[in-house]
């Protein structure tokens, strides 16, 4: 067995991320933490159209295949980099939903898109930010998933086979609910499985703060992946280990042909893991003849403080059984409270936290604001806010003789956004992709550089008479093609025909 060793002199202490628009901890279900659904990269991702996991274990003293499939609809796509984002962001607007009025969590959960867009990261929400979020949405419904014993179901203690959604339905804004009733905020209903599994508390805490400094979709990937393991690992054990054939399923990545692409790949999350404090070190057990082969993860300070409960107690919850039999009655009647008048408690609750105080930093009264609240959509009065921020800070006219009164206008009229703000919006998220392509450029740089060192180091090792040999064999190729002429044949040209030899003698890609 041959180890290879990863790992970093990181020793300063962990601070946790300062922004005060983040919770610092969310309870994601454990089956959509551990199992495959988002796709990772974003290249390929218009041709995808399913990702399976398939597994060999043993329940009962019998072998059991476990099937795990997500298949994306035609019309939305594949569920992407960013719609994971939005998931989380979901997660987390739900745990502040049970902070605030405890199980069980019941359908349709009210949210506003302004709120996804901040626990995401954007600073200004609204325009083509608004519409990215609304399909992401609509793509994550339209998903379907396919357990095949893969997905536990905590309240019947089974394994289920069954087809089924994450999200079953949305309505936004202004849209018809059934019944006809028109939509005051946005609702998703979360599918039977996954909301049933929420409300048994079959969760895993998660820092979504740190989870949100991380860099590169592969290392929080990794996080949600791992942290959850490093819950379930006994005391004893000082590693995790995981076969780099079952990590790139549950990832989901691409599985490379040769360890080195398998190992520089997979380094770009080690590395920001690694220098953040989450892991120690990462190990390699490869063996010979083999061509799979074992990772072991070290926890770093950051897991071993989240293995040890340092997450937990941050955000008081109630025990399942305290929660379970709270009684859900309505103050003036003594009455079971209707789902409807649940859904506008829990409505009005998310309102007065996020959006309150940013209407009176801008000059509007708390009589106004209120009046507000109770006659417009919270989304249509945050748009409205952001659409005011970026007029003040490009020191629009629009704004300089009464700025208070010009947001409420915009609030009780509705206004359209100026072409400047949409494009503000469009700016970032370009660059988010770009910044997403530049990283991925970067790892196939890195791969063909690797590539020109392995044959550098093979033509190097080379003998003179050898080395001849293929500068004739070279120039044999080059002159067998018809279709370059000898005016054209250089010593580039044969330099590059003999690094196609080495490659194909080396197999590399």
């Amino acid at each position: 067995m041959i180890e290879e060793i990863i790992d970093s002199q990181y020793t300063e202490p962990i601070q946790d991320i300062e922004n005060n628009f983040l919770p610092n901890v969310i309870y994601p279900e454990v089956n959509i933490l551990r199992l495959p659904f988002f796709a990772l990269s974003w290249r390929g991702l218009k041709s995808r159209t399913k990702t399976e996991y398939r597994h060999v274990e043993v329940r009962d003293g019998k072998k059991v295949e476990l099937l795990w499939r997500v298949t994306a609809n035609a019309e939305y796509g594949y569920p992407s980099p960013f719609d994971r984002k939005v998931a989380r962001a979901v997660d987390a607007i739900i745990h502040e939903i049970i902070i605030d009025s405890g199980y069980p969590l019941v359908n349709p959960i009210p949210f506003s898109i302004y709120r996804v867009g901040q626990l995401i990261g954007f600073k200004n929400v609204g325009g083509s930010i608004y519409e990215e979020v609304k399909i992401s949405i609509k793509r994550i419904v339209a998903t379907t998933i396919e357990s095949s014993g893969s997905f536990f179901l905590k309240d019947e203690k089974r394994w289920i086979e069954k087809i089924f959604h994450l999200y079953e339905d949305v309505v936004f804004s202004g849209k018809s609910m059934s019944g006809g009733v028109i939509a005051e905020t946005n609702y998703l209903w979360l599918g039977r499985e996954y909301l049933s599994n929420i409300n048994t508390m079959y969760t895993r805490p998660i820092d979504y703060k740190y989870l949100n400094s991380l860099k590169s979709d592969l290392a929080s990937r990794l996080y949600e992946l791992l942290s959850g393991k490093f819950y379930g690992l006994p005391e004893k054990e000082k590693s995790l280990r995981i076969s780099y054939s079952n990590i790139c399923q549950t990832l989901p990545i691409k599985t490379q042909t040769y360890y080195s692409d398998a190992k520089r790949y997979l380094n770009a999350g080690h590395k920001e893991l690694i220098e953040t404090g989450f892991l120690s070190k990462v190990v390699y057990q490869r063996y010979e003849g083999k061509r799979d082969f074992n990772i072991k993860y070290y926890p770093g300070k950051r897991a071993k403080r989240e293995r040890e409960g340092g997450l937990l107690g941050r955000e008081k919850i109630s025990s399942v059984e305290e929660q379970l039999t709270l009684p859900l009655k309505d103050k003036a009647s003594n009455g079971n409270v209707q789902r409807s008048e649940l859904v506008q408690e829990l409505h009005q609750s998310d309102i007065s936290k996020s959006t309150a105080a940013q209407l009176t930093q801008r000059g509007i009264t708390k009589a106004v604001a209120n009046t507000l609240f109770r006659d417009f959509p919270i989304d249509q009065i945050q748009k409205q806010i952001e659409i005011f921020d970026c007029l003040v800070e490009n020191k629009s006219s629009l704004v300089a003789k009464n700025p208070a009164g010009f947001l409420r206008r915009s609030i009780e009229e509705n206004y359209q956004p100026p072409a400047e703000y949409n494009q503000k919006q469009e700016r970032e998220i370009l660059e988010q992709k770009r910044t997403q392509e530049r990283a991925e450029k970067e790892a196939e740089q890195a791969r063909l550089d690797e590539i020109q060192r392995q044959v550098d180091k093979y033509r190097d090792g080379l003998s003179d008479e050898e080395r001849q040999l293929l500068r004739q064999e070279a120039v044999e190729f080059i002159d067998g093609d018809k279709s370059i002429k000898k005016a054209f044949v250089t010593e580039h040209l044969i330099r590059a025909k003999e690094n196609d030899i080495i490659r194909e003698i080396l197999k590399l890609e």
